[in-house]
């Protein structure tokens, strides 16, 4: 049996596609170093909207003037997906860098197609099977949604993905992503062809130039991996309702370690309830405002209160090596910086959550709450200091290639010297 995989990440400004066009183009210093020996840069099936097979960024301007579509206010604009089969499948036709194979030409025609059946037709905007790396059996797709608003055609990412998850069944978008693709490949590739891991195999967010050859090997790698042992485990033991609960936060908090690992520099947290775009409207429209916070920051919240229980908070953070509370659940110094460094991104995120619904309804800029002053108070601190222990504040400009796609752990972070002063913090997350 063959693997089918898919790796999804929402790209929110026009930068973010220039940066793909570049290493489409290759380029950019990543790019260039992924071709393979004796292989022509460059070397793939490709099309796209515009005249250049792989401008995506003209290619989105002219996706949007076909559909006459807007965008919405801080919302995503486009997604990348990665879809993916296994490399032995195509090779049982001929080389798998073969442009003429044509399981290479079914592949990326079906995964065109695969996107539009969900997304839409007309939503993807590129498409390219890259032929000239080492791996292979890699479509990358840019799709924009589009759906009506009031009356008007607006770039949506997340409700087509709802409506996706509803077809499924699945608990969350991108395994229903992962499900739909492989039973689109099984009935229109090879009925040979299943599912993969079931696990999500996403960033929930654009990857960056520098990391994005270690996404495709990982999207490689997925059609790969034998199952997991964990779940057989679990079901061999009896498990008391207070181990589970214990479990299901310290699964949360491992999964994202291995998140912000991956890629540190564009770690976001959990998507909450609430999209940023919908939420901004609602507030516009009159309805209560903690609700909506709740609503916004739930996933990043759920993180922070899984992080109390095994002594990770905001505020044992904000104390010198306040990590190292964590040693009994996490012994590796590795996975508490990691850790400590997700616990304060989220942690700034719901502050950041609580500034922008409470903003909203204030007209005078100068009195806008700050992310700082909200629960949990100077968050912004705390990633600083993570991101520092961890090396990501270092110029990536000057970073070997071979070291951008890992932070640096230091062995023994550097001391953190406290300001002197009284903790404004009311135990709550309301504004006083």
């Amino acid at each position: 049996m063959f693997k089918a995989a898919i790796r999804v990440n929402k790209i929110k400004t026009i930068a973010q596609l220039r940066g793909l066009t570049h290493h489409a183009e290759r380029t950019d210093e990543v790019g260039r170093a992924r071709v393979r020996e004796g292989a022509v840069a460059g070397e793939a099936l490709a099309w796209s909207k515009a005249e250049g097979d792989r401008d995506y960024l003209a290619a989105f301007k002219a996706h949007k003037a076909e559909l006459g579509a807007g965008e919405r206010k801080n919302a995503p604009i486009a997604m990348q997906a990665l879809c993916v089969v296994s490399p032995e499948w195509v090779q049982q036709a001929g080389d798998v860098h073969d442009r003429a194979n044509p399981r290479n030409i079914a592949l990326f025609d079906q995964a065109k197609a695969w996107a539009e059946s969900w997304a839409g037709k007309g939503a993807v905007f590129g498409v390219r099977l890259d032929l000239d790396e080492k791996g292979g059996a890699v479509v990358d797709l840019m799709i924009a949604p589009v759906r009506d608003s009031r009356g008007k055609p607006i770039i949506s990412t997340q409700k087509p993905l709802n409506e996706l998850k509803a077809a499924t069944g699945e608990r969350n978008e991108y395994s229903a992503l992962q499900t739909s693709w492989a039973a689109w490949c099984a009935t229109n590739l090879d009925a040979k062809i299943e599912r993969g891991l079931r696990r999500e195999l996403t960033a929930r967010e654009h990857l960056s130039p520098e990391t994005y050859g270690a996404v495709m090997d990982k999207a490689r790698e997925a059609v790969q991996q034998p199952s997991r042992s964990l779940l057989k485990l679990l079901q061999s033991v009896e498990v008391s309702w207070d181990d589970a609960d214990e479990l299901r936060d310290y699964l949360l908090l491992r999964g994202e370690i291995s998140r912000h690992k991956e890629n540190p520099h564009s770690y976001e947290p959990p998507q909450g309830a609430m999209e940023p775009a919908d939420a901004e409207q609602a507030a516009r429209s009159g309805a209560r405002r903690w609700p909506l916070i709740d609503a916004l920051r739930s996933g990043a919240y759920r993180v922070v209160n899984a992080a109390y229980d095994c002594g990770m908070g905001p505020e044992a953070l904000a104390k010198p090596d306040g990590h190292e509370n964590g040693r009994k659940w996490f012994p590796a110094l590795a996975d508490r910086l990691h850790l400590a460094a997700v616990v304060a991104k989220c942690a700034q995120f719901c502050a950041h959550a609580e500034a922008f619904i409470c903003n909203v309804a204030i007209a005078d800029r100068s009195k806008h709450f700050t992310v700082d002053e909200l629960w949990p108070q100077r968050s912004s601190e705390l990633v600083e200091r993570y991101n520092r222990y961890l090396g990501l504040d270092l110029p990536q400009h000057v970073q070997p290639v071979h070291e951008r796609e890992t932070a640096v752990v230091r062995e023994t972070p550097e001391p953190v010297v406290e300001e002197k002063g009284h903790s404004h913090d009311h135990g709550d997350d309301w504004v006083h």
